[in-house]
């Protein structure tokens, strides 16, 4: 029987480019989700900050279960509706639920804006839910498609660079979009957000869903899915003819086991507290705490935080090859260290630096931290699926569903506490000024505990067995397989 071989490891630069916007919907959507959700629903459609919070947890628990269902389906299914690809097939059924549902999300009611805040509730719930279902669809088998596309180390790092750098890039076009909204249409108030500002958050949308779906057109039309089962691929072959042993099937109790597997749920889901929390709260304080400064900042500021990830993004390859994994993600942790401490003290930094350079150097520092610890955390879970892409959706979605319920859980009970009101001026601004503090340091702490608890494993390694017969039938070692477990493979999408 002739040996099967697979597409090279090299992804060329058309596939690059057709990958690396395939997110960019989710990225777009996602920016105005973190960034204006409370501003909107609080000061636009008149909620109370807890309702606010409250609908930002229902849309973090329903991605966060959509994420396991979407794990377990995708690397269940084999070729998807008509052929055309499993990991595709959910991709496109997320963009469709995002294109349908988005609009609504950041919109005053239709029909219903001058009913009770209960039945308005309701109604925004509903499309909250179907966004983040297909928000969910889209990231977990985008996520999933790098380790397939390739198993090269440093193509693996490329995609999850340039997958990032496209959500920075989409991050900037928001912001820049908002600071132009903002500052054409300024009315009476220009350093507060008020009902007035409705007609702003509409047209960002609008715009946002049209480029993204420019976007998904060229992933989906640029970009060829593998057609091989991941078992057949050339590097796996290779294992098999020229070593001892060969890899190891996992099935989703096997990850379970597997120390490395909490540890780097822990890091991903920690990463993505600091990066939404400043990112909810980052306009939150530039509002309340330093109210002097013009509403326009409120996109500028994330606008430098993430034009400064950008530019940290691009020499992200060969830090990493120099320095490892687990040091670039410390350095990153300091840089997010140093910005909390200038968000901190920026009112005693007043009489040398102008709070609008303290708050600007801050956003830089901040962004290039998070840009180099999403990278890595990215790459150390790419690390953790390793050649063993048969179940590639299932940890990205178990890894989702950490972020998504930690985050949830974190912003609604800040939004629970939440001190402001019209009378309280000074308690607001000192509660704002805590969150963006106290919250991403305290948590850069334990990311580095955990990172250097990893730091003498072998992540995604030691998983072949040992050939004891012509047959090759297996022995395999530090496992527990059995034939039940791989029953669970068995396809529900032909």
């Amino acid at each position: 029987m002739d040996p099967i071989v697979s597409q090279a490891d090299i992804v060329s630069k058309k596939s690059k480019f057709a990958y690396s916007v395939g997110h960019v919907l989710n990225d777009l959507s996602a920016s105005m989700w973190f960034s204006y959700l409370l501003v909107f629903y609080h000061r636009v459609v008149n909620f109370s900050n807890a309702s606010a919070g409250y609908l930002l947890l229902i849309g973090q628990i329903a991605d966060a279960l959509a994420t396991t269902f979407v794990g377990f389906e995708s690397d269940r299914t084999r070729k998807g509706l008509f052929h055309y690809g499993r990991r595709k097939t959910w991709h496109l059924i997320g963009v469709i639920c995002v294109l349908g549902s988005f609009p609504f999300c950041f919109n005053l009611c239709v029909g219903c804006r001058h009913s009770d805040l209960w039945a308005q509730f309701i109604y925004y719930t509903m499309f909250i839910i179907i966004f983040q279902f297909g928000w969910s669809c889209s990231q977990i088998t985008h996520l999933a498609m790098i380790n397939e596309l390739t198993h090269k180390d440093g193509e693996r790092v490329a995609l999850n660079s340039y997958r990032y750098a496209w959500t920075v890039i989409s991050n900037i076009f928001v912001y820049a979009i908002a600071s132009v909204l903002l500052g054409v249409h300024s009315g009476n108030d220009k350093t507060d957000i008020t009902p007035a500002d409705a007609h702003i958050f509409r047209s960002l949308t609008l715009i946002v869903v049209g480029i993204g779906l420019l976007c998904v057109i060229i992933f989906h039309v640029g970009l060829k899915e593998s057609e091989l089962p991941a078992e057949d691929t050339e590097h796996r072959l290779q294992l098999s003819l020229t070593s001892s042993g060969r890899l190891k099937r996992m099935t989703w109790k096997c990850f379970l086991r597997e120390k490395e597997f909490y540890q780097c749920a822990l890091i991903w889901m920690f990463i993505r507290v600091i990066l939404n929390v400043t990112q909810v709260f980052l306009p939150l304080y530039i509002i309340d705490t330093i109210s002097t400064l013009d509403r326009m900042y409120v996109a500028i500021a994330p606008l430098c935080s993430y034009v400064s990830g950008l530019l940290a993004s691009f020499p992200m390859r060969a830090i990493n090859k120099r320095l490892g994994r687990k040091i670039t993600m410390i350095l990153g942790l300091f840089f997010v260290f140093a910005s909390t401490v200038l968000f901190w003290c920026i009112f005693e930094m007043a009489p040398t630096i102008p709070i609008q350079a303290t708050l600007i150097l801050g956003c830089v520092l901040l962004g290039i931290g998070t840009s180099t610890t999403n990278i890595c955390s990215f790459s150390l879970t790419s690390d953790l699926i390793g050649l063993n892409t048969e179940c590639g959706a299932f940890v990205y979605g178990i890894m989702s569903f950490a972020d998504k319920l930690a985050n949830g859980v974190t912003i609604a009970a800040i939004q629970q506490f939440n001190p402001c009101t019209a009378n309280t001026t000074v308690q607001c601004a000192l509660y704002y000024r805590q969150i963006l503090s106290f919250i991403p340091a305290g948590v850069a702490v334990l990311t580095i505990v955990m990172t250097v608890s990893l730091w003498k494993a072998n992540i995604g390694g030691n998983r072949h067995e040992i050939v004891t017969s012509e047959r090759t039938k297996l022995l395999p070692y530090k496992s527990n397989l059995n034939d039940a477990e791989y029953d669970e493979r068995t396809p529900l999408v032909a």
